[in-house]
């Protein structure tokens, strides 16, 4: 697992979100919430302003000021075994 500790800033939440292949995450808050983010539709992240939108797979809504997601925690695909 990676882990991208505080301060997050738009732009690394960005850059995250967009990278490819997208890899699923977690956003911990500084209340202690953790939202998987297992796509990066369920993500909504404004052209402008400091608060993102992520939508849980129950279809909940979390709207997250940036200062306060202490973490992001990256679940890297393990390598598939070769077949023998």
């Amino acid at each position: 697992m990676l882990c991208y500790e505080s301060p997050m800033n738009m732009k690394e939440l960005r850059d995250i979100n967009r990278t490819t292949p997208f890899h699923p995450y977690t956003v911990r808050t500084s209340d202690g919430d953790a939202i998987h983010v297992p796509h990066p539709d369920f993500m909504f992240i404004p052209p402008l302003g400091d608060t993102v939108i992520v939508v849980d797979q129950d279809g909940g809504k979390h709207i997250v000021d940036a200062d306060h997601i202490t973490k992001l925690e990256l679940r890297r695909a393990r390598p598939s075994k070769s077949p023998r």
